[in-house]
């Protein structure tokens, strides 16, 4: 464990998101005391992903979000302070990963109870600090906190809880062996579920992207994808028949932003079988015949967040350093670079990246 200690240091930086698709970095957050029952986070390392421009530009999804507030949500880092009443079974210098997800006292804008760090909370709540996009942050009682290795990189580790998500997901899938997998979107998201049905022993993993995915089509033959198709020049439809001898995959996963993704889903799947959607659209209408899904029997899965089993097995899957964190890892910026990171993100920069990381580092 590395030691870390409370430092006479008082202020620090995060990044503030408006809602209004506008920015501002501010230096002289005071550093949190930790709350009742909760303790304080130097965060090391915060995960990027499309949501992170979605709240950037005001667009809400979460219980009780709200605006302004410091983002990020994909949080690793070190217990630096605790509550003396605190009963979240970690200590000072502990290396963790944080549930987004923790309950709090029903309201009436947010009636269930459930909050969500990096979203829920406003820059008027204590110090204003409950993201990833702050070099330190409150922890709440109740939050979920999952001791992480520290033999690999903070940023790599980042990928915690999309692995999280992937293992919530294929949680409700009829798994064998011979499972035929196919993942639409070769982003972050969707190179952690080749990864990981690779690891679970998936027959054929099969990942599909744009002519504009080459980088990432070429991360996904490294990480284990027994075939990538370009979907910009390859007939999917035909090449699934192809490599499935006429059977079509047993499993096919939307985690695509193109809103033609769902529909063909359907077209790649066998008779019987399932498919996750998971690709955000913005909210925007798709066009699906569901008649597909109807006549031929397919179960179709909403692919949302986490649970706290799936994030304890993402840690323990980490831990065992076999998960390829490395070539997931993508670009690091810093929190003064947040203009490239959300390039990045758009994908408007010259070079592509299968992630985007913040790195902080602490006086």
């Amino acid at each position: 464990m590395e030691l870390i200690s409370v430092s006479n240091v008082k202020n620090c930086s995060a990044v503030i998101f408006n809602g209004d698709g506008s920015w501002e970095k501010k230096d002289d957050f005071d550093i949190p005391k930790p709350p009742k029952g909760g303790a304080v986070l130097a965060v090391e390392a915060v995960g990027l992903c499309h949501s992170d421009v979605a709240q950037l530009n005001g667009q809400k999804h979460v219980p009780g979000e709200v605006s302004p507030t410091v983002p990020g949500h994909e949080i690793v880092g070190r217990v630096y302070d605790l509550d003396s009443e605190s009963e979240l079974e970690v200590e000072i210098g502990d290396r963790v990963a944080v549930n987004i997800v923790v309950p709090t006292e029903p309201s009436d804008v947010n009636p269930f109870g459930i909050s969500c760090y990096g979203y829920s909370f406003g820059l008027d709540k204590a110090e204003g600090l409950w993201g990833g996009y702050g070099e330190y942050m409150s922890i709440l009682p109740k939050t979920q906190l999952e001791r992480l290795t520290n033999d690999i990189p903070a940023e790599e580790l980042t990928i915690f809880e999309p692995l999280s998500n992937v293992i919530a997901w294929t949680s409700r899938i009829r798994w064998s062996q011979k499972m035929k997998v196919v993942i639409q979107g070769p982003g972050h998201m969707g190179l952690t579920f080749a990864a990981m049905a690779k690891q679970m022993g998936a027959d054929k993993v099969i990942v599909t992207g744009t002519s504009e995915d080459d980088h990432r089509l070429s991360i996904a033959e490294k990480i284990g994808a027994d075939f990538v198709i370009d979907v910009s020049n390859e007939d999917p439809v035909e090449k699934i028949t192809d490599i499935t001898g006429g059977m079509m995959a047993d499993l096919v996963v939307d985690l695509s932003s193109a809103p033609l993704v769902p529909g063909l889903c359907l077209d790649l799947v066998r008779y019987g079988g399932d498919v996750i959607w998971a690709g955000l659209k913005d909210r925007e209408a798709v066009p699906v015949i569901t008649d597909n899904a109807v006549m031929r029997g397919i179960t179709i899965h909403g692919g949302a967040g986490g649970t706290n089993k799936s994030l304890k097995e993402a840690v323990e899957i980490l831990n065992t350093k076999e998960f390829p964190t490395a070539p997931l890892l993508g670009e690091v910026f810093t929190i003064d670079q947040i203009d490239e990171a959300m390039a990045v993100l758009n994908r408007t920069t010259a070079n592509d990246a299968v992630r985007a990381v913040l790195s902080h580092t602490h006086k």
